[in-house]
């Protein structure tokens, strides 16, 4: 009895052995075929794990595909050597590193072990998926140019400059840079020419003036473009000792702080065109910025005052800047009286007070609990001061009131970054405040009173820019029992992600491949909740930034709006870019409620056929996809 178990128990073991060599004598073949058909690129690499393996393949098919294309680059160089030679294999090799695991898409594997040199595998694509890769990054090439021709029309001169330069940069990632060209106002434009030269007549109409200078050493200044306030910029300036971290503008409003023994005389600033920072939310632009130069601009240096001399205010920039600080409270509807406003100013005034002397500690029993914690949390961001001198409007909201706006500059701990925002209370109907917010600027206001005529109203147009406020700074606060209390308990939620794995492949050859490299689900409203507390807890900091929106009424449902958002969202461990649709019921003004959300990383033309590339609407969700 125990010879026949032994028998069968060894019979299984020699069965079980034949299958692995049939698994390993099939991998094998396949990995010949690919290696001898010209069809296929590969990479091929020896490990004591299929992982490690896999890692030594792909650095092996990168450095193929580098061979494979660097004859068929003419990149316009824009780094030397120290001898003064252009190195274009530097260049080529920065190019080539876009293509990672993370971004190399449609690539196969197999693997098998022979027992002595652990796993071999090889990972391999066809040719041809060269030419897509190219494709793609074309469509992304022509998405930026026209995203930064429309921030230009509207006077966004920082997201111009930034979807310029990037789209410059990205450009240089193709095979033949200098031989682009795009169809602009109707006009063929060789891109690797026409985007610095649009970047430079940018620059050069942005003037830079003096509205005030402060007791404390601060400075107030005032950046127009073509004589208009300039919606948004960034910028460095020399502060007596060092290079100042980066500023931003808003609506044309910027503030400079010099230590308190220097005396501000001549300053001279830098305007940002790079963005290096916030190219993280493109992996492939991201790793081209390390190792590509972008053009410099003598237009971006901008020198304010009088070498030797104290600096001056100039009585325009003073004036255009009170003119700016009471424009955030004019769109929309009628405000309070004087009479009725009383009782809202008298804290909002404490509330400014405590801003001024910098000691962040209004009357607490002005806020409710959680408008003081959102007031601290938001205290807490960075040291914040005032620009200009608020004199901020009321305006009726259901039963609560809105005050706003009252421009603060923000300067965080870290040092890295300094930005201006017009800060919005909301009171409830105890006259405490509830809630505090960043205000929308200037251009995105204008870009909603705009629209729909006089058939929406002035009323829900402010419904609208009062929302798009509390939503953006949820998230910057953290506020997740708002963003719950926003969101319809059904709510048709679809979330994206970026993904790095393996998928299965391949059958009994033992190959993997690489996924796509978003996945898209549909959460309920608890699961995207519970996703979203898990991002808060771990991340210090969660910032979304609006680069573009559109707003369209729904045929139904009375005031329903479907909202279109270009976003770009950052945090701590991660970023993306992409564009959000919003579908919002807003019959209830003080209770909005979100239907429809969903997310989506670049345009795709099956979303839209009948749309042509040109329009704005080209690829990407809208009401008309949801009626």
């Amino acid at each position: 009895m125990i010879w026949k178990l032994r028998f069968v128990i060894v019979s299984m073991v020699f069965l079980c052995a034949l299958q692995a060599w049939g698994k390993t004598s099939e991998a094998e073949h396949k990995a010949r075929l690919i290696k001898t058909d010209p069809e296929y690129i590969y990479g091929e690499g020896w490990g004591d794990t299929p992982g490690d393996a896999d890692k030594a393949a792909l650095m092996n098919l990168l450095s193929k595909i580098g061979t494979t294309v660097e004859s068929s680059f003419t990149l316009d160089e824009q780094e030397v050597t120290q001898n003064g030679e252009i190195d274009s294999r530097s260049n080529v090799k920065s190019v080539m590193n876009t293509y990672s695991q993370a971004t190399l898409n449609n690539t196969e594997t197999c693997y098998f072990t022979d027992g002595e040199r652990g796993y071999y595998l090889i990972r391999y694509m066809k040719r041809s998926e060269l030419d897509n890769i190219f494709a793609r990054r074309l469509d992304r090439v022509e998405d930026y140019v026209r995203t930064a021709v429309r921030s230009e029309e509207k006077g966004r001169v920082d997201d111009a400059l930034r979807f310029y330069n990037w789209a410059y940069v990205l450009l240089h990632s193709l095979q033949y840079p200098s031989q682009v060209k795009m169809k602009i106002a109707g006009e063929e434009q060789l891109l690797v020419n026409w985007i610095p030269m649009q970047m430079r007549e940018i620059l050069k109409q942005v003037k830079v003036g003096v509205a005030e200078v402060k007791k404390d050493n601060t400075v107030d200044v005032m950046f127009s473009y073509k004589d208009a306030p300039a919606e948004g910029l960034d910028f460095t300036y020399w502060n007596g000792k060092i290079n100042s971290p980066l500023h931003s503008v808003k609506d044309g409003m910027g503030q400079l702080s010099f230590p308190t023994d220097f005396k501000p005389e001549e300053i001279v600033l830098s305007i940002e065109t790079r963005y290096d920072e916030a190219a993280v939310t493109d992996k492939e632009l991201e790793i081209m910025m390390r190792g590509f130069k972008s053009p410099s601009f003598a237009e971006a240096r901008k020198v304010v005052g009088v070498a030797g001399k104290e600096l001056k205010e100039d009585k325009e920039s003073r004036k255009n800047l009170a003119a700016q600080v009471s424009m955030g409270k004019k769109e929309g509807v009628t405000p309070l009286s004087k009479g009725e406003c009383k009782d809202y100013d008298r804290i909002v005034k404490d509330v400014i007070s405590s801003v001024t002397a910098k000691r962040y500690n209004p009357d607490k029993s002005n806020f409710t609990e959680e408008g003081l914690a959102m007031f601290e949390r938001l205290m807490g961001y960075g040291k914040a001061s005032l620009v200009g001198n608020p004199d901020p409007g009321y305006y009726p909201f259901g039963d609560k009131v809105v005050c706003r706006s009252i421009p603060m500059q923000f300067r965080f701990m870290n040092n890295k970054r300094t930005f201006i925002e017009d800060v919005t209370f909301t009171f409830n109907s105890d006259k405490k405040i509830e809630s505090v917010a960043f205000g929308l600027g200037g251009a995105a206001r204008r870009d909603i009173f705009s629209q729909g005529g006089d058939v929406w109203g002035d009323s829900i147009k402010m419904v609208i820019v009062t929302f798009l406020e509390n939503y953006k700074t949820a998230f910057a606060l953290k506020r997740l029992d708002y963003i719950k209390s926003i969101f319809d308990d059904n709510a048709y939620i679809i979330v994206g992600h970026k993904l790095q794995k393996l998928q299965k492949t391949g059958g009994d050859a033992g190959g993997f491949s690489i996924g796509t490299q978003y996945e898209f689900q549909q959460k309920t409203k608890g699961e995207y909740m519970a996703q979203l507390e898990k991002c808060f807890a771990s991340n210090e900091f969660v910032n979304i930034n609006f680069a573009d929106n559109d707003v369209q009424k729904a045929a139904f449902g009375g005031n329903t709006f479907g909202i279109q958002i270009k976003q770009d969202y950052h945090s701590e461990h991660y970023g993306d870019q992409g564009y959000l649709f919003l579908f919002v019921d807003l019959n209830e003004a003080d209770k909005p409620v979100i239907k429809i959300r969903t997310w989506q990383p670049e345009r795709n033309a099956d979303i839209t056929p009948m749309i042509p590339k040109s329009s704005r609407d080209y690829g990407i969700y809208g009401v008309y996809s949801f009626q």
